[in-house]
């Protein structure tokens, strides 16, 4: 029995990330990837891996996954999550909470992350 969930996936690629893993990120990721940061900025594969994973452009101090929602459908799935992220990119450093939406599919049997989309959070809620 598989119990390989959504959030393993999601816990495995944060991880990946956070150790600046290339290799075990790449794997992880669909050759068709598309993302798109907080600034709007558009990355494919290799230029996400070479700005957010790589040691030498970004030194990840630690990321805290809050919450977490999923949806699965047959070969793809929606999850959204709440992550608190300490990191230093180039000469400035970042903290701060994004929500980001991620897109799994399904390919040849292995779930892959196909990309998504991160906004900062304003820590003021509104009711």
């Amino acid at each position: 029995m598989n119990t390989y969930t959504m959030r393993d996936l999601a816990t495995e690629r944060l991880t990946a990330q956070l150790k600046g893993d290339l290799g075990e990120m790449r794997d992880l990721m669909s050759d068709m990837f598309r993302y798109v940061d907080s600034s709007g900025r558009q990355f494919d594969k290799e230029t996400y891996l070479d700005l957010f994973v790589d040691p030498e452009a970004i030194q990840w101090i630690s990321q805290q996954m809050l919450t977490f929602q999923e949806e699965v459908h047959e070969n793809i799935a929606i999850v959204d999550t709440l992550t608190e992220e300490k990191f230093i990119l180039g000469t400035n450093a970042y903290e701060g909470r994004f929500w980001a939406l991620h897109i799994y599919r399904k390919e040849d049997g292995k779930w892959k992350w196909k990309g998504g989309q991160t906004t900062l959070v304003n820590d003021l809620v509104q009711e």
